[in-house]
């Protein structure tokens, strides 16, 4: 239970949101949070199967086109201690999202 709360109070996560939104899910990221395209979960879902650190560095310019945006997510992404817990959790959120996509 303890590890599912700190995943949920994660610094940086992947929500999925109703399909009735004009986004399918939208990226937290310290107190701010950004939408994500379609598109941008079908280029996350190709990343699956790299690395914890490679997944994190390609994941700003895969959820956003916007530099600014890109790089508060990397500034935040640098406060985390744990980066494989927080891959595995970003990877689980993609996961669902491709499989409630199909």
């Amino acid at each position: 239970m303890a590890l599912q709360q700190d995943i949920n109070n994660a610094m940086v996560r992947i929500e999925g949101l109703a399909e009735s939104q004009h986004y399918r899910a939208v990226i937290h990221y310290g107190d701010s949070y950004a939408p994500i395209a379609e598109g941008d979960i079908d280029a996350l879902g190709q990343c699956l199967e790299l690395s914890p650190d490679d997944f994190l560095n390609a994941l700003p310019e895969k959820v956003t086109g916007n530099r600014y945006l890109q790089d508060r997510i990397r500034e935040v992404i640098a406060t985390i201690d744990d980066r494989i817990v927080l891959t595995n959790a970003l990877k689980d959120s993609v996961r669902t999202l491709l499989a409630l996509s199909r």
